[in-house]
């Protein structure tokens, strides 16, 4: 990855792998066909001229960065659109072009919207289209003044059996569409979520087709006022817009009727489930969750990597400045990082199986695992972009001041993995959201498919195990998770009971119930990961050596968590010498993986186009790098600054 020398630093970091970097690689891509599928389309693009960055992403305008990520992804697909799914064309334009792309929600929301709530009629007329780019859609759910309460959106579409059309209306200004990405400039079709009227009465929130500009020049079309809601935290390259509709007529057929339908006379027919037209939102945080795993992974390879040759400081007198991986203290901020990324992919690959499994039986009518995997999805995509947003903001602190800069690359992995705290359902109602399904299952009003990660609520009061091996075990501590999750769940749904048996309104026990309730949430989805995960490193078909090194992280991951909540697992009699030896196991943890740290990023296999890091690059030149970009901002074009002659000279050449 570059012709320049390796840092000895690195070269002996790499020297010290126990393990197969690339047989870590396989299994994190799921097989070696994947790795090779993966690499051989990555190659078609990392010495393309047209996706090479002239000037670091770092010193462009928000207009620039649009313009250049826009020209990138149409070069990009049209090059690989016969050689690669729009799926895994799509991945590759999000790695390379840092700041997701503008077509991203063409392909991640607009087309999967079109295949789930579509009839077969309705997708053959514009799924062609959509496949081949002719036309560029968007997903408008979101308002100015209403976001994750999906009840209180206020776009409405009125059916007028005379014309046959419905009218899609903006009636006040907090119900202007806000948010959707590719909105701004670059779509010119929507699906837009409004509030279904006909024949005088309400029936919620229905998904519609409305073409926003014109295909011959993209200008708006009447009655619509479309525009980009300007500079954000991340995502500098995503137009996300907004969305003004003034009683817009569209006709019958473009309301999406694979669910539920409006007859030519205005009849409305229900669907099986008021829940299936949130299908794409589900599929969503199902895809969060691999983003997570990904971010972490490209943050915690350019703070380990920054750390095996930043030497500062010593731990003894008159000894050579050390690399700063050798204190502890930054072992226990970043190998952890590595664990969470594999917690995250192992969840990731459980809960998309989970999802697959859901839509089949969707297709025949079986509607029992949906609710159990909306609760699953959202506590899970609440948690891990919490943990993952933390984790990156911790690599950033480990890389000193050079990690603030904004071409040190972790701020732009932070900014996209943030932001997803919000989009798509904001964590705390999401958490909420898990919470309400926990109670249901606890008080038997929600059935609980067989062989459920719920089903341990049904059981009688779970403590540690009796008895611990030395060390325990990965399924003892899993034990332990489950004990934490259940009796979090028993307190929650006392508290809210108690409440209520002293005369609250069930809503407002709800409410005063909300810290315990959110707690109880986020230990059954600790206890999720925590048994995804093991389940995942013990089904690995891998060397001994590799497999070793996978029960290490695990170990690390599952003991840092019970080192951050204590009070938790001795709540359910982990005692304090316990505890204790756990942390010491943890800290063993540390040293042992210590010598593969590098060898754990390098698994990842990012190239340095995709980290855009000085700090993170493959032959640690981090250094010449630095000095070499600094060069390259637009404020170091001119010796002398154009302000100097304004404002600097008359104050320095004058007698004050």
């Amino acid at each position: 990855m570059g012709s320049r020398k390796i840092n000895e630093d690195l070269v002996k970091e790499r020297k010290n792998a126990s393990f197969d970097v690339v047989e870590l690689t396989n299994l994190l891509d799921g097989n070696k066909e994947k790795t090779d599928r993966r690499k051989e389309l990555e190659y078609l693009f990392y010495n393309d001229p047209e996706v090479q960055d002239k000037v670091p992403l770092a010193y462009l305008t928000h207009s620039e960065i649009y313009d250049d990520a826009l020209r990138k992804s149409l070069h990009i697909f049209h090059k690989a659109m016969e050689l690669a799914d729009p799926q895994e064309i799509l991945s590759i334009a999000d790695a390379i072009l840092q700041e997701a792309s503008p077509l991203t929600v063409h392909f991640v929301m607009f087309i999967p919207s079109l295949m789930g709530l579509a009839t077969e009629e309705q997708q053959a007329k514009w799924l062609p289209d959509a496949l081949e780019m002719k036309i560029i859609g968007t997903y408008a759910q979101t308002e100015l003044g209403h976001g994750t309460f999906l009840r209180g959106l206020e776009t409405s579409a009125t059916y007028d059996p005379k014309t046959q059309e419905f009218i899609i209306n903006s009636p006040t200004l907090s119900s202007v569409k806000w948010w959707p990405g590719s909105l701004g400039k670059t779509a010119n079709f929507a699906i837009v979520l409004a509030q279904l009227h006909t024949k005088g009465q309400c029936h919620g929130l229905h998904p519609f087709m409305v073409q926003i500009r014109s295909r011959d020049n993209h200008e708006p079309l009447p009655g619509i006022t479309v525009g980009e809601i300007g500079p954000k935290v991340g995502f500098r390259a995503s137009d996300n817009g907004f969305l003004k509709l003034d009683n817009v007529r569209i006709p019958r057929g473009n309301m999406l009727m694979k669910n539920a339908q409006v007859t030519v006379n205005g009849d409305y027919v229900k669907p099986k489930s008021d829940k299936l037209n949130y299908g794409t939102m589900v599929f969503v945080r199902v895809l969060i969750l691999d983003m997570v795993s990904y971010n972490v992974a490209r943050a915690a390879t350019i703070a380990i990597r920054y750390s095996a040759i930043r030497r500062q400081a010593q731990i003894l007198p008159n000894e050579r400045e050390v690399q700063i991986l050798d204190y502890q203290a930054q072992q226990f901020k970043l190998l952890p990082m590595v664990a969470f990324s594999h917690a995250c992919k192992a969840t990731f690959i459980a809960l998309m199986d989970t999802y697959k499994t859901a839509t089949l039986n969707l297709e025949k009518g079986d509607l029992a695992t949906l609710p159990e995997l909306h609760a699953t999805s959202s506590g899970l995509k609440a948690l891990c972009t919490d943990y993952g947003s933390a984790a990156i903001e911790l690599c950033r602190r480990a890389c000193g001041g050079h990690g603030y800069l904004t071409i040190s690359g972790i701020h732009r992995i932070y900014a996209a993995t943030v932001a997803a705290c919000t989009y798509e359902g904001e964590n705390t109602v999401l958490y909420l959201q898990t919470a309400r399904y926990l109670l249901k299952v606890l008080k038997g009003q929600q059935p609980v498919p067989r062989k459920s990660v719920f089903g341990y609520l049904l059981e009688g009061n779970k403590n540690i195990p009796s008895t611990f091996s030395s060390p325990p075990s990965l399924d003892q501590l899993v034990e332990c998770y489950c004990a934490v999750a259940q009796k979090l769940v028993f307190r929650a749904a006392a508290r809210v009971q108690d409440f209520i048996n002293a005369g609250k309104l069930p809503e407002i026990a709800w409410n005063l119930s909300h810290v315990d309730l959110i707690a109880a949430a986020k230990a059954h989805v600790q206890y999720y990961i925590a048994q995804k995960y093991v389940m995942w490193v013990q089904n690995s078909a891998v060397s001994s050596n590799l497999k070793e090194i996978l029960q290490q992280l695990c170990y690390l991951y599952l003991l840092e968590h019970i080192h951050n909540q204590p009070g938790n697992f001795m709540m359910v009699g982990l005692s304090e010498v316990r505890l204790n030896k756990m942390h010491d196991y943890m800290l063993e943890m540390l040293a042992l993986l210590r010598p593969n740290a590098v060898a754990l990023v390098d698994a990842f296999d990012f190239h340095d186009m995709v980290l855009n890091s000085p700090l993170g690059c493959y032959d640690g030149n981090v250094y010449e790098r630095l000095y070499e970009w600094a060069q390259k901002t637009p404020m170091n074009q001119k010796q002398v600054h154009d302000s100097y002659y304004k404002y600097l000279q008359p104050v320095m050449k004058s007698k004050l």
